[in-house]
């Protein structure tokens, strides 16, 4: 893995540890993911909510696509898999949902807890075969952490729940 990705890495680890709330922490690594790359066209996290998907935190054009059903388009099949799936053009590809024209690939990478789904990091490229086994390698170490800070507040969410008052 190159410095660069390497970098990107450590400031995301660095986001969560200055972290206040997981919505705060979910923009921030969208900001900083994606910064990475003039090649990402849509940056985003959707998250598992019942048993679909919901939008989260994302930059790039707005999306139609504010909740998706498992084993529909490409971040239902990420999740359902509970694997990151990569196209290299969308356009070939039966489960994608357009909510752009000009997507041409996209990689999903799932927010594993053991074996749950907790969500998705999801980018789009305006470039064909755009993402590279490196991207795959950053954006799944970017998962790791992202994982980690969440299942974080969230043990602290429910433990204020149950104490309340203290």
């Amino acid at each position: 893995m190159n410095e660069a990705r390497r970098k990107l890495i450590e400031n995301v680890r660095k986001a969560a540890s200055q972290a206040a709330d997981e919505h705060g922490f979910l923009q921030t690594v969208v900001e900083l993911v994606d910064g990475f790359s003039d090649g990402y066209n849509w940056t985003g996290f959707y998250m598992m909510c019942d048993d679909h998907l919901e939008v989260g935190p994302y930059i790039g054009p707005e999306t139609e696509h504010t909740k998706i059903a498992l084993n529909s388009g490409i971040c239902g099949a990420a999740a359902t898999r509970k694997a990151t799936v990569t196209v290299d053009d969308v356009r070939r590809d039966p489960r994608f949902l357009a909510c752009s024209i000009t997507t041409r690939s996209e990689i999903v990478v799932p927010l594993m807890d053991g074996d749950t789904v907790l969500g998705e990091i999801d980018i789009d490229s305006d470039r064909p075969a755009f993402f590279t086994s490196e991207d795959r390698e950053m954006l799944e170490a970017v998962a790791e952490i992202v994982v980690e800070r969440i299942l974080q507040f969230r043990r602290a969410d429910r433990t204020i729940r149950q104490n309340p008052g203290r």
